[in-house]
């Protein structure tokens, strides 16, 4: 029987490495090994112990014996294990793979002539342990006839099992190339959207930030000189994210903190931030411009509405095995009502591609007002 100890359970398996008896869905809950296949090919000799006993009532009036079934039972191990043992050999040479490469006849050809040569080399085996006269054995032509017919029916029948398995192994690959092209295609066009978002926002935020500049100019050159180094600085690191599937934390956090010191030259007094990123942390790899969104939103929702301002911090810390992220505001308050806008949409969109259901994004109000956002990731994001 082919074995499936050539490939290991979390690599794909090739068609000639499954064992027959996965023909029925029960057995494929165990993971390939020589041992399991083994097992397998015991069970599977039982059954062809069985089918000859049933025929042999079948067409013997006289009925079967206990050593006539202790016989069989001999005869059909032998050959069981005989054919295992051919088509592991061929596995290990690679000459299975090499008849698979080739298609259609080469490989009917190879699973029956081996299923045969099984056969006819497993009745000799069993022939001299149950001290059978296979001299007269073979030369008898009903007796030859007979091993030939269970022969070809053996091969009938593992042929028919391989070839339903590489078609089906063949359509669940092709299911997971699919599935990965839609993916591909999803992620591409969360990254358009990504890109059309930064090219909407940066347009409104570059003409506002150059307004108060150009105020502040006369009126105050320092604040304005610190207000376009700090534009320049967030630019360059947002336009670099754009390019890139992932960001470090330090990076993520030093481009927040230069947009905040932006918004914190045209807001003045009424801003206050807190950026809190632990060292152990600095390295941790994200998608790019995830929190941005979250910290446009406590201002222009909480904080710009909101008279006298407030205060927003940026902030990050693991709990368990999670890493969580978290932007809060004191400003007016900012209810999520479902998707939550176009920015909250796509970061959740993007979580969703990158982590699964381990990713997260929360929206509540704070316990003194405010809002707080939080993103919930695996303890070591990517």
């Amino acid at each position: 029987m082919p074995t499936a100890v050539a490939s290991p359970a979390c690599s794909p398996r090739e068609p000639g490495d499954y064992h027959p008896l996965e023909i029925i869905p029960y057995f494929r809950r165990f993971d390939p090994s020589h041992g399991r296949d083994l097992v397998y090919t015991f069970i599977w000799n039982l059954l062809l112990t069985a089918a000859f006993v049933l025929v042999g009532l079948l067409f013997n009036s006289r009925g079967v014996s206990l050593e006539m079934v202790g016989r069989v039972f001999v005869i059909a191990q032998c050959i069981g294990y005989t054919i295992h043992a051919f088509y592991f050999i061929g596995g290990v040479a690679g000459l299975d793979r090499r008849v698979h490469r080739r298609g259609g006849i080469v490989v009917a050809v190879y699973y029956s002539g081996i299923a045969c040569l099984g056969v006819l080399a497993g009745f000799a085996i069993a022939g001299t342990l149950l001290d059978m006269d296979l001299a007269s054995f073979y030369t008898s032509p009903k007796r030859v006839g007979s091993i030939l017919l269970n022969s070809l029916v053996i091969s009938a029948i593992l042929s028919a099992i391989f070839f339903a398995r590489e078609r089906e192994a063949k359509s669940k690959a092709a299911l997971v190339a699919e599935r990965l092209r839609a993916e591909q295609v999803e992620r591409q066009a969360t990254l358009a959207n990504l890109r059309a978002l930064q090219a909407q926002i940066e347009p409104h935020f570059l003409f506002n930030t150059l307004a108060n500049a150009t105020s502040l100019i006369d009126a105050d050159p320092a604040r304005a000189k610190h207000m376009l180094e700090a534009f320049i600085r967030f630019l360059r690191a947002s336009l670099a994210a754009t390019r890139r599937s992932t960001t470090t934390l330090a990076d993520e956090f030093a481009m927040l903190h230069d947009f905040l010191e932006v918004l914190a030259v045209r807001m003045a007094d009424r801003l206050t931030t807190r950026v809190d990123l632990p060292e152990a942390l600095a390295a941790i790899e994200i998608p790019p411009m995830l929190l941005q969104p979250l910290v446009e939103n406590a201002i222009r929702h909480g904080l710009e509405p909101k008279i006298e301002g407030g205060a927003v911090e940026i902030s990050a810390r693991l709990e368990e095995d999670r890493l969580v992220l978290q932007v809060t505001d004191t400003g007016v308050g900012f209810r999520d009502s479902g998707s939550g806008g176009v920015g909250l949409e796509n970061i959740r969109e993007r979580l969703r591609l990158a982590y699964g259901e381990a990713g997260r994004l929360s929206i509540r109000e704070g316990p003194a007002g405010g809002t707080i956002a939080t993103v919930t990731l695996p303890g070591g994001a990517h």
